[in-house]
């Protein structure tokens, strides 16, 4: 898959969630195989008061390219200054529009999936963006605001037709946040009426998921969410199914490795103070499904300073290697 001069390597993508694809946890990804990482959304508005919480969001690095920035807003000049802002401090690879979020917080300022309820709102800030940058620019839709008004497609048009250069689209109206079944059958009709790539998204959990969607859609590549969360090794097993190279699931010792590289990169990236409470999020996915992930994961959400994370995972990976030595 191309994004005009961009050759994508890998049909797996990392998706932008807000409080999960920082720097460290989009070079985790990129290391298994996604052939592209966004930032966690940005707001416009912030970005144009001059938010420091904000650009720190958008701190990267050359190892995680292509790299995409996602921004979120209502109002096309700040969505179109703010775009050009980040081409020129940030330098990503794509600059991507938030037309899919359906948090409370984003829709109640129209912004994010609020969109598909004014597409002239939403086709001025597609043309505001596109026309401030030189940056190629992508946009990540749902399928409608709610089961009685599927514009998905409608949607998808306007991007297009605005110089949108690939669209994302998460196969769920804005009402279903991530509930009910996905409706695969919305990718595959954009994708069937659009002459740019189409990224599907949503529920990707396994490789088989994957596999089936681009079977079922005919779209180009995948997006993968909250499945990578804590076990970016989906990402990997997906890439590997898909090329015909064996799948190899990670041991327990695997994932107490990498978590605790993960928590040191936290630690390098946002301070002693903050890694704590990041990785707390993200305990869940690396440890369950074993006896005795319960009390990790308890023991670890609750530690008082990294140092204390740091003892308990050293003295948990000593343990399993313990044990893993004694069973041969």
């Amino acid at each position: 898959m191309k994004i005009r001069d961009i050759d994508i390597q890998s049909q797996v993508i990392l998706a932008p969630m807000a409080g999960y694809t920082d720097l460290p946890f989009r070079l985790i990804c990129k290391e298994m195989g996604a052939g592209i990482v966004y930032s966690e959304f940005v707001s416009s508005e912030g970005l144009v008061r001059g938010s420091e919480k904000t650009e720190f969001y958008l701190v990267n690095d050359d190892g995680e390219r292509p790299f995409g920035i996602q921004i979120f807003g209502h109002d096309p000049i700040s969505m179109g200054n703010s775009a050009k802002y980040i081409e020129e401090k940030f330098q990503p690879d794509i600059i991507d529009i938030n037309i899919g979020c359906s948090v409370r917080k984003v829709v109640k300022k129209n912004a994010g999936s609020a969109l598909l309820k004014d597409l002239k709102l939403l086709e001025n800030i597609v043309k505001n963006v596109v026309n401030a940058v030189e940056t190629p620019v992508t946009g990540k839709i749902r399928i409608g605001w709610d089961h009685r008004h599927y514009v998905g497609l409608e949607a998808a048009k306007i991007l297009e037709d605005n110089g949108i250069e690939a669209i994302t689209v998460h196969p769920r109206t804005a009402s279903d946040g991530f509930g009910n079944t996905i409706k695969s059958e919305f990718i595959k009709m954009i994708k069937d009426q659009v002459n740019i790539p189409v990224i599907g998204n949503g529920d990707i959990m396994t490789p088989q998921d994957a596999e089936k969607m681009l079977k079922e859609t005919g779209c180009d590549a995948v997006m993968v969410g909250r499945g990578a969360i804590g076990n970016p090794w989906l990402i990997q097993n997906i890439y590997n199914y898909l090329n015909e190279k064996p799948i190899t699931e990670p041991t327990l010792l695997d994932k107490i490795e990498l978590c605790i590289k993960h928590l040191d990169m936290e630690v390098e990236h946002r301070g002693i103070d903050q890694a704590n409470k990041i990785m707390r999020k993200f305990y869940g996915g690396y440890f369950k499904s074993f006896e005795g992930a319960s009390r990790l994961r308890h023991d670890l959400v609750t530690a008082k300073s990294v140092e204390e994370s740091f003892y308990i995972l050293e003295n948990f990976k000593n343990e399993t290697e313990k044990s893993n030595h004694q069973s041969l």
